[in-house]
């Protein structure tokens, strides 16, 4: 299940992340990691965009981004 199947609002604890290269590494240096909880705080039209919470850090990232963002089915 990817962060993109999350309503707003819901929160998700991140399996992995299967993005490479530098969006990659710019996600891990923004404290998007394995085990972290991440929050939907809002869609843009139409979905191609999702502004997501992780810690006190937001980012918004399009939705090619953020379907390599893995979440836990569960929730939290």
């Amino acid at each position: 299940m990817t962060v993109l199947e999350l309503n707003v609002g819901e929160s998700a604890k991140i399996c992995k992340i299967t993005a490479t290269g530098s969006a990659a590494e710019r996600m891990r240096s923004l404290g998007f990691t394995s085990g972290r909880i991440v929050t939907v705080l809002g869609y843009s039209l139409f979905k191609s965009s999702v502004l997501l919470s992780c810690g006190s850090v937001r980012l918004a990232a399009r939705k090619s981004l953020a379907s390599h963002i893995l979440v836990a089915e569960g929730g939290v």
